[in-house]
């Protein structure tokens, strides 16, 4: 194992500390029973990198030990840089999401019999109905198609599906979508990428197009044969699928990355508007386990909603992603298969974040003793609610619904009135109204009032 990385945040909260320490011995188990080469894994808090640590080899057969810079193919997380692109493209005016797909590959003629053209947002979603990957086993024999004979093979094809029909995930859509950011843009998809998004974000460690031979770069294993031994998985350009999955990256750099998608720069690169879009669920799983954004995987562990993409390349698998409402992240990268790097990222959330939100939960505040006269029953046809003091906090409870959660009364700068913090009214007021000796007569909510109850 290298040195870890381990910031003063954790070395100044005990619990926090014991929490990372008992998650690297965890690790350090799973590496020893699984046989695994090895992982690099970063947990990032408010944009920082308060703890990582390499695990393992990068090259078994010459002893090169992983660290957080050591290079990994990163597979699919690249789709969540073309959805960047394409977004930013989009708030450019340089094109619409709904937009069909031959508006910018004019050959592109496919259509489900009957069904809507194929658009842009159906690629970015997976729900165009396209098959998932090329004409030839480029999974298998290594060897991928060029965009030339991608595009000669796609025009002999159909979709599936028709699009909105279900979630289907497509590599050969997000290789087109590559296609449509050179034609919006007039740039090489990877040029674009280099120069609109690596760039600005100092992301120096990153190769949009990996040749093998970059410095850093960890030797990929394939799964154990017999005798527990793992050979070492091909190297393989991505060519004509680029887009879908071709770059290679560090923990390191990735946390850069991972700052942006939490929203902490300021809406450089993509504006924060778009990026809660992106993050926000678009097509739901029909057993509601899940879901995805526009680029993005949006799931749940816990109670926390998480976003971000898995990768799968021969030899690597590897995992990034943010919980955007608590500034936290996890970034793992294996360099074999069977590895299951969203065990470890699964591990790090249980263990580490419930010890985070603690450090940097707010101090409890002082209920404000102007409330007093506020508090009652306030009575509507629609039902009974008491405005109570709990937890130094102005609270609407209903007494019909007593199992649902309060409605917290949020104080703005004028003494009657509140913004409700509630589920589904989150840009509403709450007022007050008095008469003219200032007693409490009403309570009034979206538009209605509810009337107090005399004692």
């Amino acid at each position: 194992m290298s040195q870890p990385l381990q910031t003063d945040f954790i070395e100044q909260h005990a619990d926090l500390a014991t929490a990372i320490s008992l998650l690297d011995k965890w690790i350090t188990l799973q590496i020893h029973d699984r046989h695994l080469p090895g992982l690099a894994i970063g947990i990032v808090h408010k944009g920082d990198l308060i703890w990582g640590s390499g695990y393992g080899m990068a090259n078994i057969e010459q002893g090169v030990p992983i660290t957080l810079d050591t290079r990994f193919r990163i597979a699919s997380i690249t789709k969540t840089f073309t959805a960047v692109a394409i977004l930013q493209l989009r708030d450019a005016g340089k094109l619409r999401l709904d937009d069909p797909v031959s508006d910018y590959l004019s050959w592109f003629n496919l259509r489900y019999e009957g069904a809507p053209q194929i658009t842009i947002r159906h690629l970015l979603t997976h729900t165009s109905g396209l098959p998932r990957d090329a004409t030839t086993p480029h999974w298998t024999d290594n060897v991928f198609q060029s965009w030339d004979e991608l595009v000669t093979t796609t025009q002999q094809r159909k979709p599936v599906i028709p699009p909105m029909e279900d979630f289907g995930y497509s590599n050969l859509g997000y290789s087109l979508l590559g296609g449509i950011v050179e034609a919006a843009s007039g740039e090489s998809w990877a040029g674009y990428i280099q120069q609109r998004i690596l760039d600005p974000l100092g992301m120096t460690d990153t190769v949009v197009t990996p040749a093998g031979d970059e410095p850093n770069l960890a030797t990929g294993y394939m799964k154990l044969d017999d005798q527990y031994v793992r050979q070492s998985a091909p190297f393989a350009a991505t060519n004509g699928f680029s887009a879908s999955a071709s770059m290679a990256s560090s923990v390191n750099d990735l946390v850069k990355y991972g700052r942006f998608h939490l929203g902490l720069l300021n809406g450089e690169v993509l504006s924060l508007h778009t990026l809660r879009e992106m993050h926000t669920m678009h097509w739901l799983y029909k057993d509601w386990t899940g879901g995805y954004g526009l680029g993005v995987f949006v799931m749940r562990i816990n109670e926390w909603i998480i976003s971000g993409h898995s990768g799968g390349y021969k030899g690597y698998l590897t995992q990034f992603n943010m919980c955007r409402e608590h500034q936290f992240g996890v970034i793992a990268l294996t360099n074999s298969f069977g590895s299951n790097p969203h065990l470890f990222v699964e591990r790090a959330y249980k263990l580490v974040l419930p010890e985070v939100l603690k450090i940097t939960a707010p101090k409890t505040s002082e209920a404000n003793p102007e409330w007093e006269k506020f508090l009652g029953t306030y009575t509507a046809d629609w039902g009974d609610s008491e405005v109570i003091v709990r937890g130094g906090k102005l609270q609407v409870v209903s007494i019909q619904f007593i199992d649902e959660a309060p409605t917290v009364l949020e104080p703005t700068d004028q003494p009657n009135i509140f913004r409700l913090k509630d589920v589904g009214n989150p840009q509403e007021n709450a007022r007050f109204e008095l008469d003219d000796s200032g007693k409490v007569t009403r309570l009034w909510t979206g538009g209605e009032y509810a009337v107090r109850k005399q004692s």
